[in-house]
């Protein structure tokens, strides 16, 4: 895996649970988020969303099964679930 760089900070829009989506592209600080916001908001795009600075820790990640259902695996596979 190429270089993660971590932490990134995104604007990160949020759904009426508190959820956030990541939106507009990972900024090296906050105020990058900032001034994201800011021109949404002043170029009238933000309406009535709600926005969040959401800052990413990234790591690599090794696929483990973690006690997964291997039986229900393999019955969806036999059904052509796997490409």
């Amino acid at each position: 895996m190429g270089d993660l760089r971590s932490p990134q900070f995104w604007l990160a829009e949020l759904d009426p649970y508190g959820n956030p989506t990541l939106c507009d592209g990972s900024h090296a600080d906050r105020k990058g988020v900032e001034q994201a916001a800011y021109l949404l908001n002043r170029l009238g795009l933000s309406g009535t969303r709600r926005y969040a600075c959401a800052e990413v820790i990234l790591t690599p990640v090794e696929a483990k099964p973690h006690g997964a259902n291997e039986d229900a695996i393999s019955a969806l596979n036999s059904i052509g679930l796997a490409p």
